[in-house]
C-alpha cells in the first residue's frame, strides 16, 4: 500500500486569520463606543423631553394662575366702582336727607314756638295776677332780697356776722366771674392771634388780585336710582378745606352746566399725558395693569371749560 506525505504551508492563512481577527476587534470597539454614544444620546433626549415637558406645564399652569388673577383683579376693580358710585350716590342722598330735617325742624321750631307763645297768652290770661306776680314782681323782689345787702350793716348785733358773710359772698361771686370772663376774653385773644399768625402772610396786598383753584369735575351715570351723579375734586384729590370752600362748590355745582365745555387739546393735554405717565412710573403696578391703565387714558377724552389749543 502506498503511503503519501504532503506538507502544507498554513502561514498565509494564519496570517490573514490574525488580520481578520484584528478588523473583528476593532468593529467590536467601534460597536462598543457607538452603543455608549447611543446610550448617551438617548439619555440627554429623555432629559430634554422632560426638560421642556416641566417648563410646558409650568408655563401652563402660570397663564391659568395669570388668567385667574386678571379677572379676579377685574372683578375687584368693578366691585370697587360700583362701590365708589354707590357712596357717591349715598353722600348725595345723605346731603338731601340733612337739608329736608333742617327744613322740616325749622318748620316744627316756629310752630312750637307759635303754640308756646299761644299758650302763654292762654295762661296769662287765665290767671293773669298770679301770673304775673311770678313774672314780674317775684324776680324783683328776689333781686332786691338778693341785692340790698347793705341793711345789715345797721342790722342787731346777731344777724350782723351773716348778712356781712352775705354780702361778701355775693361780691366774691361777682369778682370771680368778672375774672372768669376777663381770662376767656383773654384766652379768646391769644387764640386769635396764634390763628391769624398761621394764616395771614407777613405781607402787604397791594391791589386785589384774582386767585385760581384747579378742580375736577367728574360726572357719572348712577344706576340706582337713575340718573347722574356729580363730584367735584380739588387739587390733590382731598376734600376742600379752603374758607368758603361749601360756596365754591355750591357755586360749581350751580354753573358748572353753563360754562363754555369743549376738548381739551394741544399743551395743555401733553402736559398732563406727560405727568399722568410719571405718576404711573413710580406706583410700581403689575405691567400688564399698567399697560392697560395708559391705553385707557390714551383713549380717554376730557373737557375743560376754555378748552382748544393751549
Amino acid at each position: 500500500m502506498s503511503s503519501f506525505s504532503f506538507d502544507v504551508d498554513t502561514s498565509p492563512m494564519a496570517s490573514t486569520l490574525e488580520g481578520v481577527s484584528r478588523h473583528v476587534d476593532a468593529v467590536t470597539g467601534a460597536v462598543t463606543v457607538m452603543q455608549t454614544a447611543v446610550v448617551q444620546q438617548e439619555k440627554k433626549a429623555a432629559e430634554q423631553v422632560c426638560t421642556n415637558i416641566d417648563q410646558g406645564f409650568y408655563f401652563l399652569i402660570r397663564s391659568q394662575i395669570s388668567q385667574k388673577l386678571a379677572k379676579l383683579r377685574s372683578d375687584v376693580d368693578a366691585r370697587l366702582m360700583a362701590l365708589r358710585q354707590l357712596s357717591v350716590a349715598l353722600a348725595g342722598v345723605r346731603r338731601q336727607m340733612e337739608g329736608d330735617y333742617q327744613m322740616i325742624a325749622s318748620r316744627y321750631s316756629k310752630l312750637f314756638d307759635a303754640l308756646d307763645k299761644s299758650l302763654r297768652s292762654r295762661v296769662f290770661e287765665l290767671d293773669q295776677v298770679p301770673a304775673d306776680l311770678a313774672s314780674r314782681q317775684m324776680p324783683g323782689i328776689l333781686k332786691r332780697l338778693r341785692d340790698n345787702g347793705a341793711q345789715y350793716l345797721i342790722s342787731g348785733r346777731e344777724s350782723l356776722p351773716t348778712g356781712q358773710s352775705a354780702v361778701s359772698s355775693k361780691i366774691k361771686g361777682n369778682a370771680n366771674k368778672v375774672i372768669n370772663s376777663i381770662k376767656r376774653s383773654l384766652l379768646d385773644t391769644v387764640q386769635l392771634k396764634q390763628e391769624l399768625q398761621a394764616v395771614v402772610l407777613d405781607r402787604r396786598v397791594e391791589a386785589r388780585r384774582a386767585h385760581y383753584l384747579p378742580v375736577l369735575v367728574m360726572e357719572a351715570d348712577a344706576p340706582r336710582p337713575p340718573g347722574t351723579i356729580l363730584s367735584i375734586v380739588p387739587a390733590g384729590g382731598q376734600a376742600l378745606q379752603l374758607a368758603g370752600s361749601k360756596e365754591i362748590e355750591g357755586k360749581l355745582r350751580d354753573t358748572w352746566a353753563e360754562l363754555p365745555w369743549a376738548r381739551t387739546s394741544g399743551r395743555n393735554r401733553a402736559h398732563v399725558a406727560a405727568a399722568f405717565e410719571n405718576l404711573l412710573a413710580g406706583k410700581h403696578l403689575d405691567a400688564r395693569v399698567q399697560i392697560e391703565i395708559s391705553r385707557l387714558h390714551r383713549e380717554s377724552e376730557w373737557q375743560s371749560p376754555r378748552g382748544g389749543e393751549a
